[in-house]
């Protein structure tokens, strides 16, 4: 595991629980337990403080980290998404996004699609992102971020072709690659539940490898309305096994955290 991915899943399933902010020496000892030695986290940490994820506080000799306005705003829409995650019954409406950039905005371009990706949207066509989800909030905070307003339109539509909405999104989604990535997890951790928890350190370890690689599902399943989906979906499947593994191991390794936990003030 990378240490900055390491990093987002250690404050979406523990830090921001415990006031948010952590000092270095706190997560170097919870990224030992991953073989991630202190100047590789330290290099991530100052990484991801100049994309705008993490803060700074400087205490004496000391540093203590916490994230930004965007850092929070991403987190608790990832967290959303990887723990309550909800099955409303589809509008029928379809969220429309259409850009056209010139080429000198390719860098901006080429992140919008990465974000566009992140939130849910896939592309009909090279500049038409759609979803069925009610993204529209979304999909303005990243037309304003961008600062892109002139060169994006959005729409809220009706699909009036011939093809059915299922035929749409396997147009768009790949549902058997998204499929098989469920499988695999469910081999991974199906066998967990007959083994048991383990000891403290490795119900922390496993826990946190379990949000890790089902936080990975958020790059590539937007959470379809179940009306779009196949009758057999594995997501449902490994969703529920996501959440009987947490549980297993949540106990453990929440005493392991809160031991090797030092709060900032």
């Amino acid at each position: 595991m990378q240490a900055r991915s390491l990093l987002f899943d250690l404050w979406g399933d523990y830090i921001q629980h415990v006031g948010g902010e952590v000092w270095t020496s706190t997560l170097a000892r919870y990224a030992a337990e991953f073989g991630i030695h202190e100047p590789t986290l330290r290099q991530a940490l100052s990484r991801m403080t100049r994309q705008g994820w993490l803060q700074v506080r400087k205490v004496h000799a000391r540093s203590c980290y916490s994230l930004t306005d965007r850092g929070r705003r991403r987190m608790a829409e990832a967290c959303r998404r990887v723990y309550d995650p909800t099955d409303d019954p589809w509008d029928g409406q379809w969220r429309v996004l259409c850009y056209s950039m010139p080429e000198s905005m390719r860098t901006i371009r080429d992140d919008l699609r990465k974000e566009l990706t992140w939130t849910g949207l896939a592309p009909l066509t090279p500049g038409t992102w759609i979803s069925p989800n009610p993204l529209e909030a979304a999909i303005d905070e990243l037309v304003r971020r961008y600062e892109i307003e002139r060169y994006v339109t959005t729409f809220r539509a009706s699909h009036t072709g011939t093809e059915r909405p299922q035929g749409l999104v396997a147009r768009c989604w790949d549902l058997a690659g998204i499929q098989a990535g469920y499988d695999r997890f469910i081999a991974q951790w199906q066998p967990l539940l007959g083994a048991g928890p383990g000891s403290d350190v490795a119900c922390f370890v496993a826990r946190i490898e379990l949000v890790h690689d089902y936080r990975k599902f958020l790059f590539v399943d937007p959470g379809l309305p179940r009306e779009l989906l196949p009758d057999r979906w594995r997501g449902h499947d490994a969703r529920r096994l996501f959440q009987d593994c947490y549980r297993l191991l949540a106990p453990g390794a929440r005493r392991f955290m809160d031991a090797a936990f030092e709060p900032t003030l």
